[in-house]
Order: structure tokens, then C-alpha cells, then sequence
């Protein structure tokens, strides 16, 4: 049996939910953030993709840019009507809170559900 943080049912939740919120895990090294979104992944009933920006050169913001390009691309292909693209260990790449503002911000003027989680 596998153990499910009390966290759990909060992220799904608001995974969910109509696209309002940025969505970012933060805790302490080794406690199961990437473990607790990998059990939200295998319940949610639309589409999404998981990045690791481990090995991401930490002054590459569009890094982050190139993914959420590659996540827009993907959800217009499959003609999914949400979307949620996952970064995991995003914290590595200097700025990142920016980049991420930036594509969000590009998305809700253009009517884009692709939601975001790290």
C-alpha cells in the first residue's frame, strides 16, 4: 500500500478546478513533493506533461519558455481542452518565477487552459 500525504486531496483539488491559480509545491529536500504530484498525475482526468529541470543550465530561463512552448503544442495537437504542464526542481533555474509569470500571464490573455504546477 502506498502512503498518501494529507496534501494530497488539497492538490488535486485545486489541479482540478477551473485554471485561476499557479500552483507551486515548496517543502524541505527528501519529504515527497515529487512523489505526492506523481499520485495527483495518476488521478487527474486530462492530459498533462512533467518536466525536470535538473542538468538545466540555472541562467537558461527559456528553458522554461521551450517547454511551455512544447506543452501548447502538444495540448493544441491533441486538442485537449486543459492541459497541465508539472516542472519539477524549477527552483534550480535563477528567475524562474519570472519566466513562469510570463507564460501564465501569455496564456490568460490568449484564453489558453493549460494550467501549471511545480
Amino acid at each position: 500500500m502506498e502512503y498518501v500525504r494529507n496534501q494530497y486531496n488539497t492538490l488535486k483539488v485545486r489541479i482540478e478546478e477551473p485554471r485561476k491559480f499557479i500552483q507551486v509545491i515548496a517543502g524541505p529536500r527528501q519529504v515527497g513533493k515529487t512523489t505526492l504530484i506523481n499520485q495527483v498525475l495518476r488521478q487527474i482526468g486530462f492530459a498533462y506533461a512533467m518536466e525536470v529541470a535538473d542538468g538545466v543550465d540555472a541562467k537558461d530561463t527559456d528553458w522554461i519558455r521551450r517547454v511551455w512552448d512544447s506543452a501548447r503544442t502538444a495540448m493544441l495537437f491533441r486538442k485537449e481542452k486543459e492541459y497541465l504542464l508539472v516542472i519539477d526542481e524549477i527552483q534550480k533555474i535563477a528567475n524562474w518565477s519570472e519566466a513562469v509569470k510570463k507564460e501564465w500571464d501569455e496564456d490568460t490573455r490568449k484564453g489558453v487552459n493549460l494550467k501549471w504546477c511545480s
